[in-house]
């Protein structure tokens, strides 16, 4: 005879994964970008895009609604949806030639 005390119970795997260098358990095998964005607090912004970090690749964009598979050590990480590097020296360079 088995022990099957508690069978069908257990509690869903938990997965540790990184958002910004900040640890956040979940217990979905799957997450949308959206669902993702909502696991710091206060929620990631729309003004920042979301990116999966895959090693030895290039990082992978996560949108609102991409659907992610998870794993235990998965991160990601954040930057601003705009980035225009220059764009003040670019404005000055301009005035100078005015």
């Amino acid at each position: 005879m088995g022990n099957d005390k508690g069978q069908g119970q257990n509690p869903p795997h938990e997965f540790h994964i990184q958002i910004d260098r900040v640890h956040f358990p979940v217990t979905a095998a799957i997450m949308t970008g959206l669902e993702l964005r909502g696991l710091p607090s206060p929620p990631i912004g729309q003004d920042r895009d979301l990116f999966e970090v895959v090693p030895g690749h290039p990082d992978r964009k996560v949108e609102n609604d991409t659907s992610v598979e998870i794993s235990d050590g998965k991160r990601f990480f954040t930057a601003p949806s705009m980035i225009n590097p220059g764009l003040d020296s670019a404005k000055g360079s301009r005035d100078a030639l005015a």
